[in-house]
């Protein structure tokens, strides 16, 4: 990665602060790895996505309103909220079960671990020379 697409991360990530809808609220059911689920804030997310780089934390860890029906991994990482940044996938599983999601209180974080443990995808951060994160990588 170039030092310039690192910034534009970093830059998008901090932007998305000042401009995404956060709403939290009520909490339903956890299905996590089911063909629908629902989110309620009880996803173990730990040691998933870790990072260092605050401002992704802070990315990560805010919380949305979320309804998915019918969504496919070619699809799922175009749409809000987790569209903000970029990802690289590989190998995505191909006639994959949809992913069907309903949270009204969910972080970005609880949601890539539920499509992780839904399409056994393995996700993980890609940083730059200096450290800086650049992308997610998402694999098959």
């Amino acid at each position: 990665m170039k030092l310039g697409k690192g910034w534009l991360f970093v830059t998008l990530a901090c932007l998305c602060f000042g401009i995404s809808a956060c709403t939290p609220g009520g909490h339903g059911n956890d299905n996590v790895g089911s063909g629908s689920a629902t989110g309620n804030g009880n996803i173990d997310t730990s040691g998933f996505l870790i990072t260092d780089f605050e401002p992704l934390n802070k990315w990560l860890d805010e919380e949305f309103e979320v309804h998915y029906k019918h969504m496919t991994p070619e699809l799922i990482f175009d749409q809000d909220p987790l569209n903000s940044i970029f990802y690289q996938t590989e190998k995505l599983p191909a006639n994959a079960v949809p992913f069907n999601f309903s949270s009204s209180g969910v972080t970005r974080r609880e949601l890539l671990k539920s499509i992780s443990v839904h399409w056994k995808l393995k996700m993980s951060i890609i940083e730059d020379s200096n450290g800086n994160p650049t992308s997610v990588l998402v694999q098959g």
